[in-house]
């Protein structure tokens, strides 16, 4: 089976069906009425995803051994600031600097554009790593593993992990710009809204998971 094809099919496949997919939705929703704390679980399956796709295996169930989720949850959360919440830092030190420009004040054209670009390049970086760091740290537990160049280079170069993050990286960009459509729908929206990203957060995984598993066999 193609890997694009066991993509779709993964969040409704396996010993656990579609329980997990159903779990990672309610916790998005809940998200919406109560900020950031439902998610954090979502962050430690995602982890667990990562690990278990990386081995070959389906889709582990969502409660399975809750210690470890937990353990997961706060680990991946903190995996996932360090290589996506500095870019995002850096573009709101930038976004900053533009408003609070005075009317009329001549614009620093080479500081602006060079601080975008740079900041572009921290956010595409940060993308790019975050999934060999998460599943890495999935795969050992260790925190320390997340960061190493050691575990980061050898996948992050090959050409095998670059063509899954692509495709991982593309359907999670079209499964936001859906939910973000169906998230302006009167009442339901949320509902539709979170249903389709959770669904697209676990096919990246999978592709992001597969990726890493060739890039580290070839």
């Amino acid at each position: 089976m193609r890997p694009s094809t066991a993509a779709v099919t993964y969040p409704i496949a396996g010993d656990a069906a579609e329980r997990p997919l159903l779990a990672v939705w309610l916790l998005l929703a809940l998200s919406v009425v109560v900020p950031v704390l439902p998610a954090v679980p979502v962050v430690g399956y995602l982890v667990r995803v990562l690990a278990a796709t990386e081995r070959g295996d389906s889709m582990p169930p969502f409660l399975a051994e809750p210690r470890t989720l937990a353990r997961r949850s706060v680990g991946g959360a903190v995996v996932s600031l360090a290589y996506l919440g500095v870019p995002f830092a850096a573009l709101l030190v930038t976004l900053y600097g533009v408003v609070s420009l005075e009317p009329g004040a001549n614009a620093p054209v080479g500081r602006i554009l060079a601080g975008s670009t740079a900041v572009l390049f921290l956010g595409i970086l940060g993308t790019y790593l975050a999934p060999i760091a998460l599943t890495a740290y999935g795969r050992e537990g260790s925190l320390r593993r997340a960061f190493s160049p050691g575990a980061l280079r050898p996948v992050a170069g090959h050409a095998a992990y670059f063509f899954g993050w692509t495709l991982g990286f593309t359907a999670l960009v079209v499964t936001v710009g859906i939910a973000g459509a169906l998230f302006t729908v009167s009442r339901a929206g949320p509902l539709f809204g979170t249903f389709v990203l959770a669904y697209g957060l676990l096919v990246a995984a999978y592709l992001w998971g597969r990726a890493v598993e060739r890039a580290r066999r070839r």
